[in-house]
């Protein structure tokens, strides 16, 4: 099986191996060698060497080293969704690589295949080179949905600050402000709504964030929101298309994650989240939505 992860970082920053002056004639070198750069010239500019120090390059390759050997992880957490990515069309390759500009992946064409160029000097300006394997994985995601550029986001950071911002948030208004929040500040999260269980025992929409659904209602067992509460578990779908027991909302949704809502052993309701991308999810989102179900149980309880 062919290589998904190329790692040409060090030879990227072979121009340390010689004085300053020829730092430029060492990279015209490595134009020939390796053609993305090219490319990345002509839509950054080129490299501004003159202004760049060596002792941030040698800083920049010691602290790569150090987590070099994370390669083969990027690698397996591709692997591990093989069928959503469809890896047997074998249609992109990621280059891990250096270029002394602040983007974090772009994607270049070429005839047979993408390559999409990872720019780990860009991660490590902004102290998430430790974060390599989340960086590449998300920049696929976001590439299997039609993107060619971006910039990494932490989504550990980011489910830190909003449960830090939700802490504040009174009851009355917190699942409505919690949909809001959610839907805002989690790129991947394209709709974002809660389902009650009302006294007919069917799970009713309550708040909900993006598109209107006509699945207001919906029976226990059916559909992902069916299954989660029926047996009383996270439902996370990574490609909704290889799904049989599924209710279609949108052609747009690619995948989906449904926690329940506990009191006590019993479910009372579910917090759904329908997304655009295919596999965004992973046990960091459903810890992270666990949390904000146990605060709405405790609301529902006080509430009812």
């Amino acid at each position: 099986m062919r290589n998904i992860v190329e790692n040409h970082v060090e030879e990227l920053l072979e121009i340390l191996k010689y004085d300053k002056s020829q730092w430029q004639t060492v990279w015209d070198d490595l134009k020939n060698r390796f053609k993305v750069l090219k490319k990345l010239e002509e839509k950054f500019g080129k490299p501004d060497f003159e202004n760049l120090e060596r002792r941030k390059l040698d800083k920049f390759l010691n602290d790569f080293r150090v987590l070099a050997n994370n390669k083969d992880s990027v690698a397996t957490k591709i692997r591990e969704h093989s069928n959503e990515f469809e890896l047997q069309k074998e249609d992109f390759i990621v280059f891990l690589g250096f270029y002394p500009k602040e983007i974090d992946w772009i994607v270049m064409e070429r005839k047979d295949t993408s390559i999409i160029f990872e720019n780990i000097y860009s991660l490590w300006l902004k102290n998430k080179i430790d974060k390599i394997s989340d960086a590449v994985f998300q920049s696929v995601v976001h590439f299997k949905n039609g993107e060619k550029e971006g910039n990494f986001y932490d989504k550990d950071e980011i489910f830190e600050e909003i449960l830090m911002e939700l802490n504040s948030v009174d009851d009355e208004s917190y699942m409505r402000k919690a949909c809001e929040i959610l839907y805002d500040k989690i790129p991947y999260y394209n709709w974002v709504g809660f389902y009650m269980i009302n006294d007919e025992g069917l799970l009713e929409l309550y708040d909900f964030v993006g598109e209107p659904t006509e699945h207001v209602k919906i029976k226990i067992g059916e559909g992902i929101c069916g299954q989660a509460a029926n047996l009383k578990r996270t439902f996370i779908v990574q490609d909704v298309s290889k799904e049989t027991n599924y209710l279609s909302c949108s052609p747009k949704v690619k995948s989906e994650i449904v926690v329940p809502i506990f009191n006590n052993s019993e479910v009372i309701g579910e917090l759904d989240i329908d997304s655009h991308y295919i596999s965004p999810f992973d046990l960091r989102d459903d810890q992270f939505l666990k949390k904000i179900c146990i605060r709405v149980s405790e609301i529902w309880k006080n509430k009812y």
